[in-house]
């Protein structure tokens, strides 16, 4: 009896893995497999993770059509921030983010940032500017400095920073589907989204004889 019931299971652990393995033979060369793969929380949710800077233009170029993209993702799809340590334009985008977050100001103020950076030229790397900047953006300077200082952000801030290396980020835009793949805008936005969709998909199809096997 319990080979009846093992045998399929095991079937279908192999059409997962076959699933993937087509994936990464079939992969365009904007997609590069994350080797080891990073952890995912295990919500049954498919993570997409893009890596951005302040200072990149082409991040800055990408965040409008990222945000209409993101909105037109199903419910088990989830799309997180994460800010890369390059100090593009002078600019380190992780203290700025997560200071900013925890704040609540981060959804008012994010592409603002992405505008005084890159289109009106403002060094926001500069302290004396940021607090300029800040303050005319209706933000206490003060706050915003003992904000950074606290247990929770600095403990994101280290986050972000270890996770710049264990996903091996060479650049922003990078996109990370499901701690597996990474995608670099090599060519155009839609085609970066795309390559998405597609990782998404398959993460998707491969996680169902995944889910019959723990049955």
């Amino acid at each position: 009896m319990s080979l009846n019931i093992s045998l399929p299971r095991a079937l279908l652990a192999l059409l997962a893995a076959l699933s993937i393995g087509t994936a990464l033979a079939q992969a365009p060369k904007e997609i590069t497999p994350l080797n080891p793969p990073q952890p995912v929380e295990n919500d049954g949710k498919i993570e997409v993770l893009e890596f951005f800077a302040y200072g990149c233009i082409h991040c800055a170029n990408l965040e409008p059509k990222l945000e209409q993209w993101i909105k037109r993702q199903p419910a088990d799809v989830k799309v997180k921030r994460v800010p890369a340590p390059f100090a593009i334009r002078g600019l380190d985008s992780i203290p700025l983010f997560y200071t900013l977050e925890a704040m609540g100001q981060l959804d008012r103020l994010h592409q603002k940032i992405f505008d005084a950076v890159n289109v009106e030229n403002v060094n926001l790397g500069a302290p004396a500017l940021l607090n300029k900047w800040l303050e005319k953006q209706g933000v206490d300077p003060k706050k915003y400095e003992e904000m950074q200082k606290s247990f929770s952000v600095d403990n994101k801030i280290k986050r972000a920073r270890g996770m710049t290396q264990s996903y091996k980020i060479a650049a922003t835009p990078t996109l990370v589907v499901n701690g597996r793949f990474l995608l670099e805008q090599a060519g155009s936005s839609d085609r970066m989204f795309e390559n998405a969709e597609r990782l998404i998909a398959e993460a998707r199809q491969a996680a169902r004889p995944a889910a019959a096997a723990k049955k």
